[in-house]
């Protein structure tokens, strides 16, 4: 033991020293929290949307009214057909809704009182925005008309939505999140990967081998030590997102940094290894940025869903700590503590950090090559 606290008083000492390490594990985290936050936007909140009437204004007064009354759409009328669809094919508006002329005469007479909705599909996400935000302003029309006019209402299918855990519907309260687990993936492995690497150039590792200490307490230190400063990381990314981006947490404080320690044992193994086994700094970034960051945005399930992913890729998704980090720091953060979800990825997490740490423990070698 005290070979072991040695050694780690020696690695916060080198934190200490290094402005490098403090700059990754603070600066970087809040540089990537506040584009994350801010930057990537999934919400469409004001689609530019074109309307023509082309029959007698008078008649659908309650449908302009359920235009004009939304926070969503933002309605640019056009006197005709042509020169509404010249405006959505230069950009100035991504849906334009046609009301014919026979629209109010079909929907007296109870027949089909066709609406044509066309949208820019060169974002099929906008689009489909857009297509949904209309549909709801018609139906919440034709419920007015239907009232107004003494129709039956009772007739037909009564949809009631609800939306769990975000009511609202931001994305930004389920980005920021996942955004967490991607940023403690790339600083979990920066960490350990560039200043072991530095190490290694600099010959103080090869010094340290020459010691009486163990392979084992030399890598049990760096661990404890880059753990400390990767573990107040992530509470600073928590803090941010929560205080200063307003986004809730509902589950456990004591279980999420729990399972963010789990979650820190392999990635810091990852860098360890990456350093260890490439003992440079600049292959060292490459190999964290190729194996650790980029997968963890791309195939971790955190902005894209791993269900919709081809059956080849979602079986690389199981060798990211990430994909199984991101599912209890979502419901940690959105619906609270789900026993089944924490146990069932928090001993996948612990299997993994304990298979890194293994394998670091086989590739550091004790002699000099």
């Amino acid at each position: 033991m005290r070979i072991l606290k040695a050694l780690i008083y020696k690695e916060f000492l080198q934190i200490i020293r290094d402005p490098s390490s403090v700059l990754t594990a603070l600066i970087l985290p809040f540089i990537l929290i506040t584009i994350f936050a801010t930057a990537i936007n999934l919400d469409n909140n004001t689609i530019e949307t074109g309307l023509v009437i082309e029959g007698d204004r008078g008649q659908i007064n309650d449908i302009i009214a359920s235009f004009d009354g939304t926070k969503y759409v933002k309605i640019y009328r056009y006197d005709n057909r042509k020169s509404a669809q010249q405006a959505l094919v230069r950009g100035d508006i991504r849906a334009l809704v046609v009301i014919p002329n026979n629209f109010a005469q079909a929907f007296a007479a109870k027949t089909n009182a066709a609406v044509q909705i066309i949208t820019d599909a060169s974002d099929p996400n906008i689009a489909l925005f857009a297509a949904a935000y209309v549909q709801g302003i018609i139906s919440t029309a034709q419920k007015i008309i239907l009232e107004n006019y003494g129709y039956n209402t009772n007739v037909g299918i009564r949809i009631e939505s609800q939306s769990w855990y975000n009511p609202e519907l931001k994305s930004r309260y389920f980005i920021l999140p996942s955004s967490i687990a991607i940023i403690m993936t790339l600083i979990g492995i920066l960490l350990t990967a560039l200043v072991i690497a530095r190490e290694w150039e600099r010959g103080t590792m090869e010094s340290l081998l020459t010691t009486k200490a163990s392979k084992l307490q030399i890598i049990s230190a760096k661990y404890i030590a880059y753990y400390c400063l990767a573990i107040i990381s992530a509470a600073f990314c928590t803090f941010l997102s929560i205080v200063i981006f307003d986004v809730p947490f509902r589950g456990s404080y004591l279980i999420y940094f729990i399972t963010a320690s789990l979650f820190l044992f392999p990635s810091l193994g990852m860098g360890f290894i990456i350093s260890t086994l490439t003992k440079n700094q600049f292959l060292s970034a490459v190999a964290a940025a190729m194996f650790g960051f980029l997968p963890a945005i791309m195939l971790s399930g955190g902005l894209f869903e791993i269900s919709s992913m081809p059956s080849a890729i979602r079986s690389l998704t199981n060798i990211i700590p990430a994909t199984y980090f991101i599912p209890i720091i979502k419901n940690l953060f959105m619906a609270g503590n789900i026993w089944p979800i924490i146990i069932q990825e928090g001993l996948s997490l612990l299997i993994y950090g304990i298979i890194m740490f293994v394998f670091l423990h086989f590739v550091t070698k004790e002699r000099l090559e």
